[in-house]
């Protein structure tokens, strides 16, 4: 699993640059790094993986604005992309994962202390949805 920095903030902040731009910077470093395997698996995510978290990401951010936080991005050892939002105080957390091919459903897992779920991703609609719960206080 390859992971591109680990963020864990207070949801009221945002304070080290754009969310958006932190993310998409992100994506880009797992999708252009130069090993595509290691002994775990793939370390590059799928072209479809990519290209899913970059287009929910643009379609969230050019709804939610400056409300858009940054969020950590790995790859499975299959090559899906996870996005992950945490948050300390509220502690909440919501993991956006896209497979590596289009037979898996994109998936939102989110948690609050104890309680969580996950749902079938539908459009942006629902990940829009999902972070505006994760940015309440």
């Amino acid at each position: 699993m390859t992971i591109a920095k680990e963020v864990v903030y207070n949801s009221s902040s945002n304070n080290s640059g754009s969310g958006f731009t932190i993310t998409l910077k992100r994506l880009v470093e797992l999708y252009e790094g130069d090993d595509d395997k290691d002994e775990y698996g793939a370390l590059k995510p799928s072209d479809r993986a990519f290209k899913t978290a970059v287009n929910l990401v643009i379609e969230a951010h050019s709804l939610m604005g400056i409300t858009f936080h940054k969020a950590s991005a790995c790859t499975d050892h299959q090559g899906g992309v996870s996005l992950t939002w945490t948050s300390i105080q509220p502690a909440r957390k919501v993991r956006l994962f896209c497979p590596f091919t289009d037979e898996q459903p994109i998936r939102i897992y989110h948690r609050e202390d104890d309680e969580h779920d996950s749902e079938n991703l539908i459009s942006a609609a629902t990940l829009i949805h999902r972070l505006n719960w994760f940015n309440r206080v």
